[in-house]
């Protein structure tokens, strides 16, 4: 950052002077409504606005005012997201963006929130992608994960007063979204990324790796295997000691239902998991639904096995039958047709 820019920076954030959680009259949930359309305001230099728009690297941020329709800004930083940039008719590319809310303000949150992820569409568009992540929040009931998986929102964004369009307010998550959900213990809380086959990130959590990580060291679950698959009857045993088999399962059995290309079952990619040493077993959480229900998801396999996850999951009978149980329970309950289409009604 450039002395000049530092010296303004300095000086908005000594004139805001924002408290923490100064936008919280509507907490996290209702940030994520589907059916409500927020509309979301950023105010930045157009200098920088245009470095972002043209970042490759995805990694640059630049200082922003943010708020929401009928709040005072809060000083925040923004940085582009990696998707395709999108010309829709302003004079701005519509670009992916993370919102980062307390970078430049420390402890400062956004209605519970520490991060934002707007999300532009680019593989598919925003209907199909919001429309998944609606999916997974039915999913959520007894019959499908047990537990919240995340949620998401549509919102209108105005960035320097240009309307840029509709997005996707998909949760971000993070240490805050365990928080929000009462399971983040410090010292006895691991969320692993898994962007890519065969990779695990720590992002919160450690040093060193989870039990269960340690425990789980064989394919699909450790990126550097060292030691074998057990055989069916070990692991009907020992795994759902130590993972939530129904979340795992339900994880597979949305992104199969929307034909999802790039996620646990197709690819082995694209989800994050919550390890635990205080009672709770690993948690699957969803995330990149931007590639769903493409020209030929008519005809996908719900029983693919894409991955290594699918392959060594549905070929134990036993996890193959409850994952059937799952598909049937959801499309009998909360993916029946009428409430889908009355939804996007």
């Amino acid at each position: 950052m450039q002395l000049s820019r530092a010296v303004v920076l300095l000086t908005i954030v000594s004139a805001v002077a924002v408290p923490v959680d100064r936008a919280g009259a509507q907490g996290w949930p209702g940030v994520f409504d589907p059916l409500q359309l927020l509309t979301l305001n950023l105010e930045m230099d157009n200098s920088d606005w245009q470095t972002i728009q043209n970042d490759e690297t995805f990694v640059i941020e630049v200082p922003a005012m943010f708020w929401a329709d009928g709040e005072d800004p809060i000083l925040v930083a923004v940085r582009r997201k990696s998707a395709l940039p999108l010309q829709n008719g302003t004079p701005f590319s519509k670009v992916s963006l993370k919102i980062d809310i307390n970078e430049l303000v420390p402890g400062q949150m956004w209605r519970d929130l520490r991060k934002l992820s707007l999300e532009n569409g680019d593989d598919e568009d925003v209907v199909k992608e919001g429309f998944a992540w609606y999916l997974h929040r039915l999913a959520s009931a007894p019959e499908g994960y047990g537990y919240n998986a995340g949620l998401a929102s549509w919102v209108r964004l105005n960035i320097n007063g240009v309307d840029t369009g509709v997005y996707v307010n998909a949760e971000q998550r993070d240490k805050r979204f365990l928080q929000n959900r009462a399971i983040w213990v410090a010292g006895q809380t691991w969320l692993y990324k898994v962007s890519d086959p065969n990779q695990a990130q720590l992002r919160f959590g450690g040093p060193a790796d989870s039990p269960t990580f340690e425990a789980l060291c064989y394919v699909p679950f450790a990126p550097q295997p060292t030691c074998p698959v057990p055989d069916d009857a070990t692991v009907v045993a020992e795994l759902p000691a130590l993972v939530d088999m129904q979340g795992i399962l339900t994880l597979g059995a949305v992104t199969a239902f929307t034909a999802a290309p790039d996620a646990i079952f197709s690819a082995g990619k694209n989800f994050y998991y919550a390890d635990f040493t205080f009672g709770l077993m690993r948690r699957h959480y969803p995330w990149d639904l931007d590639s769903i229900m493409g020209g030929a998801a008519v005809n996908n396999d719900v029983y693919g096995t894409g991955s290594s996850y699918a392959s060594f999951l549905l070929g134990v009978p036993e996890f193959r039958a409850q994952y059937s149980q799952i598909l049937n329970d959801l499309l009998c309950g909360p993916f029946v047709e009428a409430e889908l289409i009355g939804f996007l009604d």
